[in-house]
Order: C-alpha cells, then sequence, then structure tokens
C-alpha cells in the first residue's frame, strides 16, 4: 500500500476540524488531502480523498462514495474552485471509525473517487485528480494511467520525469500551455518500438505503477 498526503500548516485551517501532526521541528500541520492505493488487484485501487472544506473538490468529474457517504454521488459545480456541501457520513462508515477507534476529524475527510481500471465497461477512459495533488491538471487527471508510465529502460534510467503527455497534445489537453495527463488504456508506444509487429522490441520495462521505483532506479 502507498499513501501520498498534502498538508499545510495547522495555523492556516481551523485545525479542529482537521488531522494535525506535528513535524520533528515542532511545527504542526493540518491534512488536507491523500491518495490511498493498493495492490489488491492486478491493476491496483487507487482512491483519492479530500477535506471538505477544499473548494473545487468535486470539480470536473463530480465526486462518488456508495459506500461511505449519505450522498453517493455529486456533480461538479459549473463554476470552478467553488465550495461544496459537506460529505456526511452514513452509519455504517461512522461504525467502522469508531470500532477503529479514529478520531471523529476522519468523518471531515471525503472520498471523490476511485479507480480499478483504465476504462469503464463500455470503453470511456476513467477519470480521479484530487484538487489539491492534482491541482493544474485534474482536468484530465487519471491515477491509474500516470502511474502505467513508470518504468526504466535497459540502463535502469527512468523512461520519463512524470506521467504527463509531454509535449502536450491540443487533442488531448484542454490547455496546451499547462499540465495534461493522459488517461485511459497504456500507450504500447511507451514501451515499445514498433509494437504489435514482428520486428517490435522493448525500450521500457513498466515498474508495476511504482514511481519511486522509476525515479530512483539504479541508473537515475
Amino acid at each position: 500500500m502507498e499513501v501520498k498526503a498534502n498538508w499545510v500548516p495547522a495555523d492556516e485551517v481551523d485545525s479542529a476540524d482537521y488531522y494535525v501532526s506535528e513535524a520533528p521541528d515542532g511545527k504542526k500541520y493540518a491534512l488536507v488531502a491523500m491518495h490511498i492505493i493498493s495492490k489488491v488487484l492486478p491493476n491496483w485501487t487507487w482512491a483519492t480523498f479530500e477535506h471538505q472544506n477544499n473548494p473545487g473538490r468535486c470539480d470536473y468529474t463530480g465526486c462518488h462514495d456508495a459506500y461511505g457517504a449519505v450522498v453517493a454521488d455529486v456533480d461538479a459545480n459549473e463554476v470552478l474552485d467553488r465550495p461544496y456541501s459537506a460529505c456526511a457520513k452514513n452509519d455504517a462508515l461512522k461504525a467502522v471509525l469508531g470500532s477503529a477507534g479514529l478520531s471523529p476529524v476522519w468523518e471531515h475527510y471525503c472520498l471523490k473517487g476511485s479507480q480499478t481500471d483504465f476504462v469503464s465497461a463500455t470503453g470511456v477512459p476513467t477519470q480521479l485528480g484530487n484538487s489539491v495533488t492534482e491541482a493544474g491538471f485534474a482536468d484530465t487527471s487519471s491515477c491509474i494511467t500516470c502511474h502505467a508510465r513508470a518504468a526504466v529502460n535497459a540502463k535502469g534510467i527512468k523512461t520519463t520525469p512524470a506521467g504527463f503527455v509531454d509535449p502536450p497534445i491540443p487533442a488531448l489537453c484542454p490547455n496546451p500551455s499547462g499540465s495534461c495527463s493522459p488517461n485511459g488504456a497504456p500507450d504500447p508506444n511507451w514501451f515499445w518500438t514498433n509494437p504489435g509487429k514482428l520486428d517490435q522490441a522493448a525500450v521500457a520495462m513498466p515498474t508495476d505503477f511504482i514511481w519511486s521505483i522509476a525515479r530512483h532506479a539504479i541508473g537515475h
């Protein structure tokens, strides 16, 4: 399992509503967003959470939580970066949190959505992006597709610095001057020359969705 978290100085928010951690230097920080990924499925399970006070937390894709939220599906606002209603939790999730001995502040964190595959059952690319972690490209973000690009070549050197479409392709990127994430199924050309042909040759080896392996490979 891997957790990626975003923090802000605790004095910038009403810290009573946040999970707060103290750093080694004594400064306190409040958790505002996090990704949790788990290798329980071949393509991993991807989930992203945001504090309910984050403006724009359901932008672009809406928020979807069929397990723990009283309102399972929240539509995206027409105007970006606006507040959303609190993500009230149902009794079943409250019982789970309580039995685990977790603080009530965790009820203020909302599941934006999850991914288990690159496309839906009808072939539509799935998307998932956090307004904090993916700020600037949440409109195209796909956690699973971005991480699928994590790879190294025969010398152990990462083949791309990140999962972005580089250079941006106007047909895929609403804002070609900014960052843009690929979504949908992986492109065979990321890993092969002449993919599907008799003379195809491997040019990159995927690192099982783990960027930290690609970025700290032996040839780095």
